[in-house]
């Protein structure tokens, strides 16, 4: 077969023209295009941050609880804590278990008017608060206490679940337990209303007092929060400190700081009475001690006098015999009577049976 040659002047294949290119965008167009990618970007960190927004650091002094659609889910203590983004996932701060919270328990309002006259009014020159309520004490006493407890949250997911209530269940759990308390207890477990009951024990006694009342009070409080857990109503906290102050009611104090005053100057007139007692004892154990030399230093004189005044006599009975001893007395009064003339140097014998009178000369004034 012969090639026909193209006819009427027609290019070959490789001269075929196509369709012509699409015309460039304008510059709406492009500006559309820009604000879309922008918009995508924008998304895209949007929808990045919101996957991080549950992602976070947890604090040395805290501890969190994850919530899922309003479940508590788990708890976490410090460290690095991942979780679901909200609203799918919710993170609640609370204190860590080594923060101590602090609450101060508030009274109940007096129920009458007899009871409000007993606790108050608080003037404003008394130093009582006016939180401070009034318990009555084993000894038929009544007592005012304002008392601040110190707790830290044992169990974040039982805490999260009751931490509105933690505050009223605190205060009725306290005033429950401190009515226990006080009720088996005198008011000089509380307070020194008793001059000699600091005088019979050092501070040291009634300090520790004081924290064994306290101590009652945590481990009775701790043990009714544990009978509440057991029960499935824990609220999550432990009583680590109870800080509590006592005073007497305003109409009382003035009857026992009289009844302070006589006693102390009781106790003053006793010690004054006793250091007299004690100088005049001493006294007369030294009179007693110096009459007593005095009469043993005497009655050696005496002995000794006697036995120099025997030793003749003694010596005298040595020596006689019966053949010798009228003899022996004999001599013995001759020397004695002649001693007696010496001194005298003269006599006169009257016979007593005679009637001769003598008249003796005295010395004047006698």
């Amino acid at each position: 077969m012969s090639e026909v040659p193209a006819s009427n002047g027609a290019q070959p294949n490789a001269d075929r023209v196509g369709p012509p290119p699409a015309p460039p965008p304008g510059p709406i167009a492009q500006s559309v295009a820009i604000g879309f990618r922008a918009v995508y970007i924008a998304g895209l960190l949007l929808m990045l941050l919101w996957m991080t927004d549950n992602v976070r650091e947890i604090a040395s002094d805290t501890q969190a609880v994850v919530m899922r659609f309003g479940r508590i889910v788990r708890s976490q203590e410090a460290g690095l804590l991942v979780a679901w983004p909200r609203p799918i996932e919710q993170v609640e701060l609370l204190p860590g278990p080594d923060r101590q919270l602090t609450q101060e328990i508030t009274p109940l309002p007096a129920v009458s008017e007899r009871s409000q006259a007993l606790i108050g009014p608080f003037g404003s020159g008394q130093s009582i608060p006016q939180n401070a309520a009034g318990y009555l004490t084993g000894d038929g006493n009544v007592v005012l206490l304002n008392a601040t407890l110190f707790y830290r949250i044992s169990d974040p997911v039982s805490y999260a679940l009751s931490q509105t209530h933690v505050p009223a269940a605190l205060n009725r759990l306290f005033r429950a337990t401190t009515v226990r308390v006080t009720a088996a207890r005198n008011l000089n477990d509380f307070l020194v209303v008793q001059a000699g009951t600091d005088a019979q024990g050092s501070n040291q006694a009634v300090l520790a007092l004081r924290g064994e009342v306290r101590s009652s009070l945590i481990q009775s409080m701790n043990a009714r929060l544990h009978v509440l857990a057991d029960g499935g109503a824990s609220l999550g906290v432990e009583i680590e400190r109870i800080d509590m102050t006592a005073w007497l009611p305003p109409q009382a104090k003035s009857a026992f700081d009289a009844v302070l005053v006589a006693t102390q100057a009781a106790d003053r007139g006793v010690a004054v009475a006793r250091t007299d007692a004690e100088h005049r004892r001493q006294e007369a154990d030294r009179l007693r001690d110096q009459l007593l030399a005095d009469a043993q230093a005497t009655a050696q004189e005496l002995v000794s006098g006697a036995g120099v005044n025997t030793a003749g006599i003694l010596a005298l009975e040595h020596e006689a015999t019966p053949q010798t001893r009228g003899s022996l007395l004999l001599r013995e009064y001759r020397v004695k009577v002649g001693e007696i003339m010496n001194h005298v140097g003269s006599a006169t014998l009257v016979d007593a049976h005679g009637g001769v009178r003598v008249v003796l000369p005295g010395s004047p004034g006698k």
